[in-house]
């Protein structure tokens, strides 16, 4: 459904191209009131406008102009000849000669030559209805970083937040068809290739179904209010249009636009930050409601009694939540977190009480809504940093050891690599083709939250137990001979541990992953809902604990399997 800015647009549209059969104006046809389509509506700029299947109103057409050739441009005004192209390069052909051709003529015409912003395009592979559409010109998209849109049916842009942003708006509605750009954004193109815009276009006004043409009058009018020139073409008091272009040009500076210190975003609002509680390990104390502003905080090399921009801040464990739960949003890695085009929190951990820590010089660089999602779970520190942390971050040396997720990646892609018999069979690969998708959603359990440690099943049953090749099992089981064709991956698993005289093994190799298994089944992907007594962050580290050094056994066995010569 639109917004409301653009329905009562287009209700001004309709309106004015109609207003003079109601006006009470001496001479209403002539009435100026349909310019005001050449103003900004709230940030946006109108590129194109059509009602043509309407009696009189709009027609509006864009081009870039280069600045230098303006001054002829306008010369040549009120006459206009505009060429529309369905095509940025056209196959031309002279005789046996063949050759690419831009839209606006030679190469060599590129700062000379009036560009399009858009093409009419038109397809009938696609729905009916839906043959003819608009592709915009890659000048305008790639310097812009602009991407077509079906949800918004928009060409948009990720902002600071990860969201979609609209930034060309098309609109189909009510017989009324309109191209929008947000200015502030579109304006970066003007300085970047020294152009401004024109907008061709045409406005008429009938009193009459068939108005006589055989008398007209003509009159050049140049406005005070605005760039423009066109001419006024009436036929006595039956039929009036206005007829010639606009130029429009930049009304944010360049050194603004074009400044990586500047952001083109439509709301330009002073950089803030959130207050919280900061460990000042510098001056050893805590401090309260404390800015993290960066000219609050100094570095190692300058005097100054401010706190080191390396003091700790402390949070629930629950922060994490919100990036847990859209993994297509947001990547939540070992030590970093990142939303998709937008912002990246450099480092972050988790120490021995469960408390998320980082520091105040790298939350203060994520956007204020984001450090606002910080700030509803920021707590006194019950303890230091964790000890992964003082070692790489105050050090500068590698961990003691491995994190678990790390050693689980490892211990299966371990397993992976892994050939079986002659035949070099292998047993395992990640689900999807790639540990990223095999992994994705797998998180530790930092929370007592049942929601958090069945997500945590689901995506260790997939990293893992969905990885077993059945074909490949069912290959190895058959040489032993198996003869049961029921059996799922895990069975033909038990069977060969079995027939291979490693039952001993059996409990902390197949037993771990079927009992993962298990749990998966009872989780709420099933909906039957059942968590292990006790702490749910204690069992999701030593089920994790447990499944890695099931999987490193599972390969040292399978690495000593002797495939029988010929099935038993």
């Amino acid at each position: 459904m639109l917004e409301s800015l653009f329905l009562n647009l287009i209700e001004r549209i309709v309106e004015v191209q109609h207003s003079h059969t109601v006006s009470t104006e001496k001479d209403p046809l002539l009435s100026r009131n349909w310019e005001f389509i050449f103003e900004d509506f709230d940030g946006w700029l109108v590129l194109y406008c059509s009602t043509r299947k309407m009696p009189g109103g709009y027609w509006l057409y864009p081009m870039l102009l280069p600045n230098d050739n303006v001054e002829d441009f306008k010369n040549s005004l009120p006459e206009i000849n505009v060429h529309q192209p369905s095509a940025a390069y056209g196959h031309v052909v002279s005789g046996e000669t063949h050759w690419l051709e831009p839209s606006w003529g030679d190469f060599e015409d590129f700062k000379r030559s009036e560009i399009p912003l858009f093409f009419g395009r038109q397809y009938f592979g696609k729905p009916k209805g839906k043959e003819n559409y608009y592709e915009f010109n890659q000048i305008v998209t790639h310097p812009l970083d602009l991407h077509w849109s079906e949800k918004h049916n928009s060409y948009c842009r990720i902002d600071e937040q990860g969201e979609e942003v609209e930034i060309v708006k098309i609109i189909n509605h009510n017989d009324v068809s309109l191209i929008l750009v947000r200015r502030k954004v579109f304006e970066k193109l003007f300085y970047l290739g020294n152009w401004c815009l024109v907008r061709y276009f045409s406005f008429t006004r009938f009193n009459s179904k068939s108005p006589s043409f055989k008398s007209f009058t003509r009159k050049v009018f140049e406005p005070t209010e605005y760039e423009a020139k066109f001419e006024i073409i009436r036929c006595k008091d039956e039929y009036v249009e206005f007829r010639g272009a606009q130029i429009e040009r930049p009304k944010t500076p360049k050194a603004q636009l074009l400044s990586w210190e500047f952001s083109d975003n439509e709301e330009e609002v002073e950089q803030k930050y959130a207050e919280f509680i900061v460990q000042d390990w510098k001056n050893k104390t805590l401090l309260k409601n404390y800015s993290i502003d960066p000219k609050n905080f100094a570095n190692y090399f300058t005097k100054s009694d401010l706190p080191f921009e390396t003091s700790p801040i402390f949070f629930k464990a629950e922060v994490l939540d919100k990036y847990k739960n859209n993994p297509d949003k947001y990547e939540l890695a070992e030590r970093t977190i990142s939303c998709r085009g937008g912002w990246y929190l450099e480092t972050y951990d988790i120490n021995e009480y469960n408390q998320v820590h980082t520091y105040a010089v790298y939350l203060a660089r994520l956007p204020y809504k984001e450090q606002l999602h910080w700030l509803q779970y920021n707590e006194d520190p019950k303890g230091a940093i964790s000890k992964r942390s003082f070692q790489t971050d105050f050090e500068a040396n590698f961990p003691d050891e491995n994190p678990l997720l790390q050693q689980l990646q490892d211990s299966l892609e371990a397993l992976g690599k892994t050939e079986v018999g002659a035949e070099r069979v292998i047993i395992w690969t990640p689900k999807g083709g790639s540990w990223e998708s095999a992994s994705k959603g797998l998180h530790y359990v930092n929370s007592e939250n049942a929601n958090q440690w069945h997500d945590f099943i689901i995506a260790l049953a997939n990293a893992t137990n969905e990885g077993f090749q059945k074909k490949a099992l069912s290959k190895i089981a058959s040489k032993f001979g198996n003869d049961d064709n029921l059996l799922g991956t895990l069975g033909l698993l038990k069977f060969i541990l079995k027939a291979s005289k490693n039952e001993d093994k059996i409990p902390i190799t197949h037993g771990v992953l079927s009992d993962l298994q298990l749990r998966r089944g009872k989780g709420k992907a099933h909906g039957t809902w059942d968590t292990p007594e006790g702490s749910l962050i204690e069992d999701g580290t030593k089920r994790l604990q447990d499944v890695i050094h099931s999987i490193i056994q599972l390969k040292h066995i399978v690495e000593s399997i002797e495939l029988p010569a010929v099935q038993s």
